[in-house]
């Protein structure tokens, strides 16, 4: 009895490690196709061309002809990226009146969206050459108490001059002519002097409160939900997606889409080497 059921069991081993051998082999020869499935990303930092409620805006003057053929071949060197998609810096409720807007642009370029002119210049032109018929606003408006955080900064000798020479150097920044700029609110080191501010600020409080956290907070909670309202799009990996927002904000999608493993970023300055 005992040899039989040594048999029994050494018969049901032999039939596991044939099975086993047979997986593997099956494995070699076919093995397991690694699809590169990412979603290309024009992630391009702009200054705002018009109206804007930024503490620090551009001096470019679009009625400069120099400023405005550079503007040109800005845009022209941004459609060699093709996008099939295209996200501005507005809320998604104005998704219908950028759809009519656009229409209406694509015959006339005198009809225009009625908020800061980079959306019209840079957005709908670049569409329009491109052909592109997906535009989307990804915007989240949330108010938040920059100057009372730096004016606690200022009182203290360290932190004061530190936010002098950020303010100093947005100063410079601005005044440079709009090759120059777009290429500088490009770079690495600009979108991460800007972020880093941000945080700063978020480290200033007055005894016992946290007011520094409280305001930064309501930054970062705007860039997730622009994040959010931007992965609420329809996108596979055949899109190309040029994204125009103010360089803060490009700064946080660069950190959000570099993490995130369905998007690959461009590198945004090859489109201002004209």
């Amino acid at each position: 009895m005992n040899k039989l059921l040594i048999g029994v069991a050494t018969l049901i081993l032999l039939g596991c490690n044939t099975e086993i051998k047979k997986e593997n082999n099956k494995n070699k020869q076919n093995p397991k196709t690694e699809i590169n499935g990412e979603i290309k990303v024009l992630n391009f930092g702009t200054t705002h061309l018009s109206q804007t409620s930024d503490a620090n805006s551009s001096q470019i003057d679009l009625s400069d002809p120099n400023e405005k053929a550079d503007l040109k071949k800005l845009v022209e060197k941004i459609v060699e990226f093709n996008p099939t998609i295209i996200c501005l810096e507005l809320e998604p409720i104005n998704n219908d009146y950028i759809a009519s807007t656009y229409s209406e642009y694509i015959k006339d370029q005198t009809k225009r969206l009625n908020y800061s002119d980079e959306l019209n210049s840079i957005g709908l032109e670049v569409a329009r050459l491109s052909g592109t018929k997906r535009i989307y606003g990804i915007d989240s408006q949330t108010g938040f108490d920059y100057p009372s955080l730096v004016e606690i900064a200022n009182k203290k000798i360290t932190d004061s001059l530190y936010i002098s020479q950020v303010m100093d150097n947005y100063q410079r920044v601005n005044a440079l002519k709009l090759k120059e700029q777009f290429r500088t609110i490009n770079t690495r080191d600009y979108k991460m002097e800007t972020f880093d501010l941000y945080n700063f600020l978020a480290t200033q409080h007055t005894t016992g409160n946290q007011e520094g956290v409280d305001e930064i907070t309501k930054f970062y909670q705007r860039n997730l939900k622009m994040y959010s309202n931007f992965n609420d799009i329809e996108m596979t990996e055949n899109d190309r997606i040029f994204i125009l927002l103010g360089a803060t904000h490009t700064a946080y999608f660069d950190i959000f889409l570099e993490n995130s493993p369905k998007f690959r970023l461009e590198n945004p300055n090859e489109y201002n080497d004209y």
